[in-house]
């Protein structure tokens, strides 16, 4: 949902998955979204501390289509989804903290 009357930044909710690490946890993140959008991506972040390989103690998440892969037409929602997807499946090729 839009942070106040600012459309260009969000917060977003995320419920970890049933039968994960994540079960039970709620995560906030902040949606900033670039003058462009939907053309550039979002900069999307974990408000709440996320102990994963792909999110750094800063709460960057390392995420193609947040970066190289990003489409105009993807939605919060497809974009939601992905990182819940992420969180459920870690991309080991690309982490961000080694120590998960």
């Amino acid at each position: 949902f839009p942070d106040g009357d600012n459309l260009y930044r969000w917060v977003g909710t995320l419920k970890g998955s049933d039968g994960t690490p994540f079960e039970g946890l709620t995560f906030k993140l902040d949606l900033r979204f670039p003058s462009d959008y939907p053309f550039s991506a979002p900069n999307v972040t974990f408000t709440t501390p996320c102990f994963h390989p792909n999110v750094d103690e800063r709460g960057n998440i390392c995420l193609d289509i947040l970066k190289d892969k990003w489409s105009a037409s993807m939605t919060v929602s497809a974009v939601l989804q992905s990182i819940r997807s992420l969180l459920n499946d870690p991309n080991n090729e690309s982490p961000l903290n080694g120590t998960a």
